[in-house]
């Protein structure tokens, strides 16, 4: 029971936290831009979610290591796949003029400039996908290469 929410933690602040910080933190810099549309600040391929959620993943394990933030990836995929099959099972052509069921999930969840239903998928959808594997490569490096501040604070890598 323990793990389970140990994991479950590790899932939320990939998936939820990583998103509301990183927002505040896309929202600030959009600001300085101006009206200018920027992938690099902008959901869901910004540097500044998946960057963050990486830096998390690596820092919390680094202080607190745990092997079941490494597949924290596994959430955020089969998140974005039930919501892909979702918008599968209700596919319309009328919603996207007409376009392909291929080129639907395409437009909702991965193309940047053209996205369908206000870019909902990838705010919803793919963004927290993208900052769960990028936490769960951050605590996979962690686990690899920095167990020595755990050592050397008491706590054995195995604790949790």
């Amino acid at each position: 029971m323990k793990k389970a929410a140990i994991f479950a933690s590790h899932a939320l602040m990939a998936m939820i936290v990583i998103m509301v910080v990183g927002g505040l933190i896309c929202v600030i810099v959009n600001s300085w831009m101006g009206k200018s549309k920027n992938p690099w600040v902008d959901v869901p391929y910004s540097p500044f979610l998946w960057g963050l959620a990486f830096v998390a993943g690596w820092l919390v394990n680094h202080v607190l290591p745990t092997e079941s933030a490494k597949w924290v990836w596994v959430v955020g995929v089969a998140w974005l796949l039930l919501f892909a099959t979702s918008d599968i099972s209700a596919y319309n052509p009328r919603w996207c003029q007409g376009c392909s069921i291929q080129q639907h999930i395409w437009y909702s969840y991965f193309s940047y400039w053209k996205c369908s239903q206000e870019c909902l998928g990838q705010l919803l959808g793919t963004a927290p996908m993208l900052n769960s594997v990028a936490y769960s490569i951050g605590a996979m490096v962690a686990l690899k290469f920095g167990h020595g501040f755990a050592l050397k604070h008491g706590t054995p890598p195995h604790a949790l």
